[in-house]
């Protein structure tokens, strides 16, 4: 990866759409010698600060019931129709196998490490910001409170950051180089991603066709239109990709090919408010059901509840029809829901927000993502301690180290979400840039980021924040070293001003005498 993200990018100046000057050999030669330099000691600061926080606080947590999904799919080898199936594998060949849950934290820590050095190699290599942020930045996301929870959650949001950063670090590698093979990567770890996290999907389809977009923008490929070809392949191998994960995952579930069996119950419990009458049209559903739905359809902080609860429009649908009926209702429920109002759902999400500011939503809202006072049923308690030896009552009522760290992150994260779009905006405003397709395609991140979580989520979560301080240092670090570039460029302006001055001063004092 390094390797390949070192290598000549097109330059700009202010106003140009394409050019095909390409980085000295010198600098380019420069940076990769110093990479040698800097890679293995900072991979040695990395592991010892996590070494460190292990040695601290070794404890593993479980957000119930996502956590005991994940566990017994690994341990019983089926496909759970709400969640993922990638994750149980990972929990099988670590937990399972070592009969310890440490195996899994030690996986999930290992994708830490590997997410800091991704981090620092998109910046040093595909930005080009100075070693020392670069450094600073991977450092800080080593640290990042919600990094060190995740690594201790039984939940799949360390294993998506990394795979969410390899996919975007692949992309900036073609920009970097024009090559092609790191586009069919950054498809296939894309593909993975998608497994692990559905909500993540909108990402990884659009990532690699971004990328190669953005690349004929800029002129990467030196060839006029190379670019045609590629996309037509990232399309095709994308397609080929997802559609063979959706039917190996449809097998597995007993089901049609999809991400998740239960995808289009999560989209109607996402506008539930939005359902009419009318949308049951065809459907062979008699409306009148939603005269059976106690949980009130039109209050948007419910649409969890809409759900999981009894009462809720899933449930209610689900006794009317069976699951596997409710799901292709569901389905057209909610693309009926979304046609007909589409401002709509952006209303809901925008109006969702408000909620990361009040208090006692906040708390509520934090509580449940730390799992604290979840005590698991005597089940998962049995399978715990059958399986891997961890007596998880006593761990659930106990604070630790981490865990009361993440709690007091709330607002860190909470800034991390309003500031990305808006810092990623300044980034790519502050031109010319040195690697402006680099900064596009990760400004496009960031806001498609912000813009997905605003549009996908139906209540306010801290873990479905999780990705934001990881990007949010990519872009502040850029951000950074333009600034610093700009104060150079000035102080070397003045300078050469007053040696200008100067020079007319010597002149007329010369003329003078």
């Amino acid at each position: 990866m390094s390797a390949v993200l070192d290598q000549s990018a097109p330059r700009v100046t202010r106003g140009a759409a394409q050019v095909s000057a390409r980085v000295p050999v010198q600098v380019e030669t420069s940076r990769s010698a110093q990479l040698t330099k800097l890679l293995p000691g900072l991979l040695l600061g990395l592991v010892m600060i996590k070494l460190i926080v292990l040695l601290i606080d070794p404890n593993v947590h479980l957000f119930l019931g996502d956590s005991a999904s994940y566990l017994y799919s690994a341990v019983n080898n089926n496909t759970p129709p709400d969640r993922s199936f990638t994750y149980p594998l990972m929990i099988f060949v670590t937990a399972v196998r070592s009969e310890s849950l440490f195996s899994l934290l030690l996986l999930q820590t290992g994708f830490g490490v590997a997410t800091c050095t991704l981090l620092f190699l998109i910046l040093y290599l595909g930005l080009e910001v100075r070693a020392w942020i670069a450094m600073a930045a991977g450092l800080l996301l080593c640290i990042e409170p919600s990094q060190l929870f995740y690594e201790r959650m039984v939940m799949t949001e360390s294993a998506s950051s990394f795979h969410l950063l390899a996919a975007l670090a692949c992309g900036t590698a073609y920009l970097r180089s024009g090559k092609l093979r790191w586009l069919i990567l950054c498809v296939l770890i894309g593909t993975v991603l998608a497994s692990l996290r559905a909500g993540l999907v909108p990402f990884a389809l659009a990532v690699a066709p971004a990328a190669v977009l953005i690349g004929a923008l800029y002129g990467v490929s030196k060839r006029r239109h190379v670019w045609i070809v590629h996309l037509l392949l990232v399309l095709l191998v994308t397609d080929l990709c997802h559609d063979a994960y959706r039917a190996w995952y449809g097998r597995r579930a007993g089901g049609e090919p999809a991400y998740i069996l239960d995808a289009p119950l999560f989209r109607l419990g996402l506008v539930a408010p939005l359902v009419r009458p009318e949308h049951f049209a065809g459907t062979g559903v008699d409306p009148a059901i939603l005269h059976e739905v106690t949980i009130p359809l039109d209050n948007q902080r419910l649409r969890e509840e809409q759900i999981w609860v009894p009462g809720g429009l899933i449930p209610v649908l689900r006794a009317h029809v069976g699951d596997q009926r409710a799901r292709q209702v569901a389905a057209i429920l909610a693309k009926r829901a979304v046609a007909d109002n589409p401002l709509g759902v952006a209303r809901l999400g925008i109006t969702t927000l408000p909620e990361y500011f009040d208090p006692p939503r906040r708390e509520i809202r934090m509580l449940s993502d730390l799992g604290s006072g979840q005590i698991p049923d005597e089940k998962i308690l049995s399978l715990l301690r059958e399986w891997f030896h961890y007596d998880a009552a006593k761990i659930a009522l106990h604070h630790s180290p981490i865990k009361d760290l993440f709690a007091y992150s709330a607002y860190w994260l909470i800034f991390c979400l309003f500031a990305l779009a808006p810092i990623g905006l300044a980034l790519a405003r502050l031109g010319p840039h040195r690697v402006p397709a680099v900064v596009v395609l990760v400004t496009a991140c960031a806001v498609g980021l912000m813009v997905g979580q605003v549009l996908c989520s139906h209540i306010i979560s801290f873990r479905y924040l999780h990705p934001f301080p990881i990007l949010l240092l990519l872009v502040g670090a850029g951000l950074t070293e333009r600034l610093l570039e700009r104060h150079d460029v000035a102080e070397k302006i003045e300078q050469w001003k007053n040696a200008t001055k100067n020079i007319v001063k010597l002149d007329a004092e010369v003329a003078l005498s």
